[in-house]
């Protein structure tokens, strides 16, 4: 993965299928929430992110099925989604006052190009219900993590 050793994309792939990786799941999420912080990105600036996962995820507790089943199809339609809007985020952080500090807004679209690659892989092996409940475990332990390992 971009920059860390310290997890690999094929762990996500397993904390994404597998209840037995919580373990796996708490490794990685601290290690990109801690690499995430080192690159200067701060939970302020995905708010925006975080308010889309949190809607799917109340879309999906309202109709929450089998966890073997099949996701419902837009809430799969909206999860792929939050790729272009991570995207939009990244070009945002990297324009930011360029004039002002460069390097720091680099900093924090690169940042963002490692969450980008990390939560991507996430959202394409979501395939069933308990799929994304491991999804949303990722994703908010990475942010607590964020939140934890950034300056004050």
């Amino acid at each position: 993965m971009m920059g860390t050793a310290e997890f690999s994309l094929p762990d996500i792939d397993r904390i994404i299928a597998e209840d037995e990786a919580a373990d796996l799941m708490v490794e990685v999420s601290q290690a990109l929430g801690r690499e995430l912080a080192r690159r200067n990105l701060n939970t302020r600036q995905l708010l925006n992110l975080f308010g889309k996962v949190r809607r799917i995820e109340m879309e999906w507790r309202q109709q929450q099925r089998d966890p073997e089943e099949r996701l419902d199809p837009q809430i799969r339609r909206n999860l792929q989604l939050l790729k272009p809007l991570m995207v939009h985020q990244a070009a945002r952080l990297r324009a930011l006052s360029p004039s002002r500090d460069y390097r720091e807004s680099r900093a924090r679209g690169d940042a963002m190009a490692l969450l980008i690659e990390a939560l991507g892989r996430a959202i394409d092996r979501v395939e069933r219900n308990s799929d994304f409940r491991r999804f949303l475990d990722f994703f908010y332990a990475t942010l607590i993590y964020l939140g934890f390992y950034q300056e004050r």
